[in-house]
């Protein structure tokens, strides 16, 4: 590190060493991209590049208002991931400097880009050396890093740990560090987590049209609760008369093979970028695409083989223990194998910026617009038959997996107003289906007697 000691001229600029006269925003730039690099650097104030010589000498004052700004620049999202800890202000020297140590959660963005050193100019950075860096980054990194917020509210993570009945024990699950600071595993299991998933759904085969589209953030175990029920929602029942005894009831998309992209996407992906996972519903199939590539250079027909890296230790290690992953490992070859019995196959593509996913509608054919939804019988007793037809009878398919169901969930169901629903729902009490529970916003609608299908 430089001195007033010093002779002057000082060495010139470099990978390590860059000189300003002045303390502006273009300083952003330079500590991006020396954190990208290989050795601890500097940024020496009031020295002139050309000269390299010392033109001004920053006062006590003028050093700690720079310290500020810094801070708030460290602190706030332009710098991702957080580079708190790694860039130090160094008030106490003469030559007033900025000290940055590279850090290991490399590449570090700023307002979305990667820079580099290219000797002393601080440069975009190419997609192939960003695709470089993250292949080789620390894996475990994130997780063990210190969070950005540390007044975190965990009352979320708590409660699902009560309901399986495990005792919470913060530093056990990796949420402090060795000086007691909140870590980013229990950032993501925070309600305040930021990192979305965004699911819509489309009418038809293309993007041409939203029939819905939500965002979920918070709590990752939340997250995974609420993004399968909305997804179940959508992911209707159709039934094929064989003959049989029984008709032959098949989802669009098996459970498991939901279950499983969806916790891979969330468990798995990069968190080292701020874009959020996407899952797209179509007629005819279902996308679910998480960032970044996979962890550690790894190949495709490898991770369809069974290989697994783990990205995010830490995250795999609660959501093991909350028993969201039953056998680490085995989740992609769970999905293939739900499609045993089917012509069509599970996608998988992969690059240097995303993991994607691709499950085809088992129930679409081409020809029709829609899945057809079977009708319903119900029978109370020899010689008393009742039908209950079309969308009634989706209502009535939803409450044989479900306890109960409201005016909101038969909107979702059947792509309805609230009216309408109303209307549906009332239909049901009439002929005795449903039993109409509570009132105002408390009303919930249950099944009268146990469902038989012919």
């Amino acid at each position: 590190m430089l001195s007033l000691d010093d002779r002057q001229p000082f060495p010139i600029e470099n990978e390590i060493i860059e000189y300003k006269e002045v303390f502006n925003e273009k300083c952003k730039r330079e500590i991006a991209a020396l954190l990208n690099g290989t050795q601890p650097a500097c940024i020496y104030f009031g020295v002139n590049d050309l000269s390299r010589k010392v033109t001004h000498i920053y006062t006590d004052d003028e050093k700690h208002e720079i310290e500020e700004q810094v801070g708030r620049w460290l602190s706030s999202p332009i710098y991702y991931p957080s580079p708190v800890g790694v860039v130090h202000v160094r008030t106490d020297r003469q030559l007033f400097c900025i000290e940055i140590h590279p850090g290991n959660a490399k590449p570090y963005f700023l307002d979305g880009r990667v820079y580099v050193r290219n000797g002393s100019e601080s440069i975009k950075a190419s997609q192939e050396r960003v695709t470089k860096m993250i292949a080789f980054q620390d894996l475990s990194s994130f997780d063990v890093s210190e969070s950005p917020i540390q007044e975190l509210k965990l009352d979320e993570i708590e409660s699902v740990f009560k309901r399986e009945k495990l005792n919470f024990k913060a530093k056990a699950l990796g949420f402090l560090n060795s000086q007691g600071l909140f870590t980013n595993v229990a950032f993501l299991m925070s309600s305040q987590n930021n990192f979305v998933v965004k699911v819509a759904i489309f009418d038809g085969v293309k993007v041409d049209q939203f029939k819905d589209r939500r965002e979920f953030s918070g709590c990752l175990p939340k997250q995974i609760d609420e993004i399968l029920t909305y997804i179940n929602l959508n992911n209707p029942l159709s039934a094929r008369i064989t003959g049989q005894a029984m008709r032959d009831e098949k989802r669009s998309y098996p459970s498991v093979a939901i279950r499983e992209a969806v916790i891979n996407a969330i468990v798995h992906r990069s968190y080292f970028s701020k874009s959020p996972i996407q899952i797209e519903i179509f007629d005819d199939h279902l996308t679910i695409m998480s960032p970044g590539p996979l962890p550690g250079g790894m190949k495709l027909n490898a991770v369809l083989a069974g290989q697994t890296l783990p990205r995010n230790p830490q995250v795999v290690k609660v959501l093991n223990k909350l028993k969201y992953i039953e056998d680490y490992g085995t989740g992609i070859r769970r999905i293939l194998s739900s499609y045993d019995d089917e012509k069509k196959k599970p996608e998988f593509k992969t690059n240097e910026d995303f993991v994607k996913v691709c499950l085809p509608n088992s129930n679409y054919r081409q020809h029709l617009s829609k899945p057809i939804f079977p009708d319903v019988v119900e029978i109370d007793e020899p010689g008393a038959v009742k039908v209950v037809l079309d969308e009634q009878g989706r209502i009535v398919e939803y409450l044989k997996n479900h306890l109960y169901v409201t005016r909101a969930i038969v909107e979702l169901i059947l792509e309805v107003k609230g009216t309408q629903a109303n209307r549906y729902l009332k239909q049901l009490v009439d002929i005795d289906v449903l039993k109409r529970v509570g009132a105002g916003p408390a009303t919930r609608y249950v099944l009268v007697h146990q469902i038989q299908n012919k």
